[in-house]
């Protein structure tokens, strides 16, 4: 793979790859940084093999990277303010302010993972049920209780308003 095809790459999957990796980190700049080491690891690797796509292959990459770094030693020991959730609405974050629901994303952001997982890789991934399951090596009935479970978190978090991911599908 040459220079000019890795940058090709990087502009098609860059953005979604960003945005992937915020919603597990919940930090722009780390975000970054996980999604350089991911395009630097595929640019150097030489083991990928075209059996699925290469969107599914980038992303899963980054979810990888995102939970090795909240494993981590050095992310467990950090200590968060209190105003640190209040900064995404301040920053000019094209990512974030494009959402059509600033409110939602949010509460999101907010959930667990486990719950946070799965409300993006339906509502914003669009994948389906079974699709989750094998990409996070769960079963399709694990992934149902926790989406049944994050929206009634997020329908409590979200008191007013219409919002059409709590609905019943």
């Amino acid at each position: 793979m040459d220079q000019g095809e890795l940058e090709a790459i990087m502009d098609a999957h860059g953005e979604h790859l960003l945005r992937m990796a915020f919603f597990y980190l919940r930090d722009r700049e780390m975000a970054k940084d996980i999604v350089q080491d991911v395009f630097i690891s595929f640019y150097t690797s030489a083991n990928y093999e075209e059996r699925g796509t290469l969107r599914a292959y980038l992303t899963k990459l980054t979810v990888n990277r995102c939970k090795d770094h909240l494993r981590s030693w050095s992310f467990r020991n950090l200590l968060f303010t209190q105003d640190w959730m209040e900064t995404i609405h301040t920053q000019q974050d094209p990512v974030i302010l494009n959402e059509e629901r600033a409110e939602l994303a949010i509460t999101i952001l907010k959930l667990p993972m486990k719950y946070r997982e799965i409300i993006i890789f339906y509502y914003y991934e669009e994948y389906k049920i079974m699709e989750i399951a094998a990409f996070l090596e769960l079963s399709e009935n694990t992934v149902k209780a926790r989406m049944v479970k994050a929206r009634k978190i997020l329908k409590e978090k979200l008191k007013t308003g219409d919002w059409e991911v709590l609905s019943n599908e």
